[in-house]
């Protein structure tokens, strides 16, 4: 049953799980408290075919990903999912929900890449290890079950970041493989003198370094965006992150006529993983969903 934002929210204070703050306690602390938020949106998961983990070699160690089947097709496309949570925190089971339903919703396999976390992995750790998993994904794909050389990043939140370093990242090597973005929510212009503590908490343990920074790599709003791939952009309305998405849309077009964005009224950061009782949020879902399959088969 689908309930209005007011009625999830408040379905899910009841639950007594909410998310950490890790300015007041110890992170560890804080992720174990996240995790248990996280728990709480995870339950009565959509049914899909078949999933499991693997563990790919990376430039910073092993990298743990999880592959989502659909349904028992073979030689299905591919979306590479990248987590939000601040770089900080979640884990393969903390979107579970998310990437099940995508994989559901656009009849493709969704590989989710647990990337690591920061501060004790710093930007470009978790670049590299996506950029990584790619070219694992390139090199095994029949016995993993999936076709194509180019692949859909999808991400939300600080995964979004990650996402369009990414394809910023690889757009510079002249490199193909992405297909095209699917991006909630972005947090991708830095820290904000004005922003609340904890965004600025979050892009210091993400970059090493307090206050502004020049890094074009680590903040892609700083970046130039010509010639990157066909991009769709989704965000709330009441997100205090949202002039990041807005920005990223003004710069996309400049170069570009295949980007769009969607705002969704009265939603908050991170309403995707209400998913499973707020309509709205499931409808977004779709809508991604469905535009990561036409980027993936526009071309076949």
């Amino acid at each position: 049953m689908f309930l209005t934002y007011v009625e999830a929210a408040n379905a899910q204070k009841k639950t007594g799980a909410n998310p950490a703050d890790p300015l007041t306690v110890p992170i560890d602390i804080a992720r174990k408290q996240q995790d248990i938020y996280f728990q709480s949106l995870n339950q009565d998961l959509p049914q899909i075919f078949h999933s499991y983990d693997e563990v790919v070699a990376g430039p910073h160690g092993n990298i743990a990903i999880r592959m989502n089947y659909p349904n028992a097709q073979k030689d299905l496309p591919c979306i590479i999912f990248i987590r939000g949570a601040g770089f900080w925190a979640g884990h393969l089971d903390s979107h579970a929900r998310t990437m099940r339903s995508l994989a559901i919703l656009s009849s493709c396999v969704v590989c989710a890449v647990d990337y690591h976390r920061a501060p004790e992995y710093r930007f470009p750790t978790q670049r590299d290890e996506v950029i990584a998993v790619i070219k694992w994904l390139q090199k095994d794909q029949s016995r993993l079950g999936i076709q194509g050389q180019q692949f859909v990043l999808f991400g939300e939140s600080a995964g979004a970041t990650i996402a369009l370093s990414v394809a910023l990242s690889l757009r510079d090597q002249k490199d193909q493989s992405i297909a095209g973005l699917s991006l909630f929510y972005c947090n991708a212009g830095g820290p904000k003198p004005t922003a609340r503590a904890y965004s600025q908490w979050v892009w210091e343990q993400y970059l090493g370094h307090s206050g502004p920074s020049t890094d074009n790599h680590a903040v892609p709003l700083l970046n130039s965006f010509k010639d990157m791939p066909p991009t769709w952009i989704g965000v709330g309305e009441s997100d205090p992150l949202i002039a990041d998405s807005q920005d990223l849309y003004k710069k996309l077009s400049e170069y570009s006529n295949q980007v769009s964005i969607k705002t969704y009224p009265d939603l908050p950061h991170a309403f995707v993983m209400f998913s499973g009782n707020l309509l709205p949020a499931y409808e977004a879902l779709k809508e991604a969903a469905n535009i990561s399959q036409h980027f993936l088969t526009k071309n076949h």
